[in-house]
C-alpha cells in the first residue's frame, strides 16, 4: 500500500494549522490539544470527519482513513 505524499505547499497550509504539530511529506502528527479536544467531541458523538473538517484539516486532502486510524488510534490510547 502506498502512503499519500503531500505536496509542500499542501505541507506549508497544514503545518499553518493550529490542530497540526509537524507535517513531513507522507505524515501528519497532531497536537496534544486537537487530539484531546477531538476525543472529546467524539466521545459526545460528534462525526470525526466533522471535527477534522472544523479544524481545517479536509478529508479530500488529508484521507478519511487517515481520519479513521487516528480516531481508532486514539480512542484505544485512552482506554488503556
Amino acid at each position: 500500500m502506498a502512503r499519500q505524499s503531500f505536496s509542500s505547499r499542501t505541507r506549508k497550509a497544514l503545518q499553518s494549522l493550529d490542530a497540526v504539530a509537524s507535517v513531513s511529506e507522507t505524515r501528519i502528527t497532531y497536537s496534544e490539544d486537537f487530539r484531546d479536544e477531538c476525543m472529546r467531541r467524539y466521545a459526545q458523538g460528534e462525526s470525526p470527519t466533522a471535527i477534522f473538517r472544523e479544524a481545517g484539516l479536509d478529508p479530500k486532502v488529508i484521507g478519511y482513513k487517515r481520519i479513521e486510524r487516528c480516531i481508532s488510534r486514539w480512542r484505544d490510547k485512552t482506554a488503556q
